[in-house]
């Protein structure tokens, strides 16, 4: 089927001989063809084809000036882009002459003098050819037009989804989070409502120390929940604190931090849960106790959770060789082969929208931080063993009574934080402590107290609406270089606080601040030599 239309069709026909143009043109208008140009003097024949943009080039070799071999060789350079066949018209019928216009590029060859006929079916072939370079070309122009597209489209939807994934990962984190929040927040309120109802109960002194002793356990924990995110993988750094801990202690003390729910929501819902010590004497371990409790915490949830009918719950310690061995064991549904293999990955969970699926992948990076392993034994329906091995230490002393750091003088105090509680917090560790306490509410406030009175510490927290406590340090500064200054801070690392780096302070607090965290903060700040600026930060 003929793809290109003769009437359209344009032809160049070169030759030194006016007769074989004459002929040519002749039968090339017999059969319909009627854009045709003619050149006798190959000198011009790059300007034509600028200007005509032949379909087809019908080329004698032989002529004066400029010869059809060197026409060939720079056509392909002068038209790199575009197809443009090229029919031979020779006398010369030699092997050799045939081989070098083929080499030089010529698409097909006619001798003279030529059959009709043939050259007619030549020519229709060569712009057939012509005619699908074209629809190639314009086909690929197309396709790249659309891959260009669907690149745009795949990269926007790829945009979309990675927007998507972190919205949702973020949404289970902070799930995790919550959960966990909620859970600390359960020893706090529980304990405090009891003491707060209970007259008889508040009378006891025995009684109240131990329940304030719970609830400050459970808040302490509370803020090493809110650096999970940032900590749940990280690698166990040379500014990370671990001291020598009674893993013993830390499950006894775990105990009734769980209570509530292994006990009373158990009960509740009609189950019965008995947690079962095995405790043997072992060495201390190296490491963090806040996380340790939280692992516990996690672990001895995680067995509530496997077990919708009740059971029992055991912990277990015992030596084995150069490590410390710490089971936690219950009698519940058990896990399949692929959940036992898959339960320690982030957000993977088989509690459906109970879960968050980071319980387990936290104790996983806890225990690594403190170079530890986790294994797991379970089997469906006869229940879970999680076993924690972590290094033992043989330096078994204990670290002494901390006594509270001491100026030996009280300090005229400038607090500044624009949150009423935390500001009555900080305020009231300051005056048990002996120390004179201006509070204010900003950092405006503050700026008019410092510019009238005189101050021997500034304790500012960081984030206030109207001026940040780095913007105040720096003013301060400015009018007095050596006023020591204390940053108070909600960000989980204080080196990563937006804007510019602590430079303008002596120390950084992260809350929350325990008072005993203050009190060496204030004796390091303000002792009779100074300590340079941008000390490292105590967290």
């Amino acid at each position: 089927m003929m793809i290109h239309s003769t009437s359209t069709a344009r032809l160049l026909l070169v030759d030194d001989e006016v007769s074989n143009l004459c002929l040519l043109q002749n039968i090339l208008n017999r059969m319909g063809y009627r854009e045709i140009e003619m050149l006798t003097d190959p000198r011009g024949i790059f300007t034509t084809i600028e200007n005509f943009q032949p379909d087809l080039l019908v080329l004698d070799l032989n002529m004066p000036h400029l010869d059809g071999y060197t026409i060939m060789q720079h056509l392909g350079k002068r038209t790199p882009d575009e197809f443009i066949p090229v029919l031979i018209l020779t006398a010369d019928a030699t092997p050799h002459a045939k081989r070098r216009a083929l080499a030089a590029g010529a698409s097909d060859l006619l001798t003279k003098p030529f059959d009709t006929s043939e050259a007619i079916m030549r020519i229709r072939n060569l712009l057939e050819m012509r005619a699908l370079h074209r629809q190639l070309r314009d086909k690929n122009e197309s396709l790249e037009v659309k891959v260009a597209e669907r690149t745009r489209e795949l990269r926007d939807a790829q945009r979309q989804i990675v927007a998507q994934e972190r919205l949702r990962a973020f949404s289970e984190m902070a799930g995790g989070v919550v959960h966990d929040f909620n859970n600390t927040l359960m020893s706090i309120i529980g304990y405090s409502e009891i003491l707060l109802q209970d007259d008889g109960l508040r009378a006891n002194p025995e009684v109240v120390h131990e329940f304030l002793t719970i609830m400050n356990t459970a808040g302490r924990d509370a803020s090493h929940v809110v650096g999970r995110l940032r900590d749940s993988y990280r690698p166990r750094e040379d500014s990370d604190v671990f001291l020598p801990v009674d893993l013993n202690k830390i499950l006894e003390e775990v105990v009734p931090l769980t209570q509530p729910k292994w006990r009373d929501q158990a009960l509740a819902s009609g189950r019965v849960i008995s947690l079962n010590f095995d405790l043997e004497g072992i060495p201390n371990i190296l490491g963090n106790a806040a996380e340790l409790r939280e692992v516990a915490t996690n672990l001895i949830f995680n067995a509530v959770d496997a077990m919708p009918a009740g059971g029992d719950i055991t912990l277990r310690t015992r030596k084995d060789g150069e490590q410390v061995v710490w089971e936690v064991e219950d009698t519940g549904t058990g896990m399949t082969e692929e959940v036992r293999m898959r339960c320690l990955e982030p957000f993977f969970s088989t509690k459906g929208e109970k879960g968050t699926g980071l319980g387990l992948s936290m104790v996983f990076g806890i225990i690594k931080r403190h170079e530890g392993i986790v294994e797991i034994e379970s089997v469906p329906g006869y229940g879970t063993l999680f076993r924690v091995r972590l290094p033992a230490t043989m330096n078994v002393f204990r670290p002494a009574t901390e006594k509270p750091s001491s100026l030996g003088r009280s300090l005229h105090v400038l607090l500044v934080d624009d949150e009423p509680v935390n500001r009555d917090i900080l305020s009231k560790y300051l005056l048990g402590d002996g120390h004179s306490v201006v509070a204010t509410v900003n950092a405006h406030e503050a700026m008019e107290r410092f510019r009238v009175e005189r101050f021997d510490l500034i304790v500012t927290d960081h984030a206030m609406p109207g001026m940040s406590g780095l913007q105040l340090a720096a003013d301060v500064r400015r009018i007095r270089p050596d006023q020591a200054i204390i940053l108070v801070t909600g960000f989980s690392d204080p080196t990563r606080m937006p804007g510019e780096l602590p430079e303008y302070v002596n120390l950084v607090l992260s809350k929350p601040v325990p008072q005993s965290e203050l009190r060496r903060a204030v004796a390091a700040a303000c002792a009779p030599e100074p300590e340079a600026l941008a000390a490292p930060c105590l967290s």
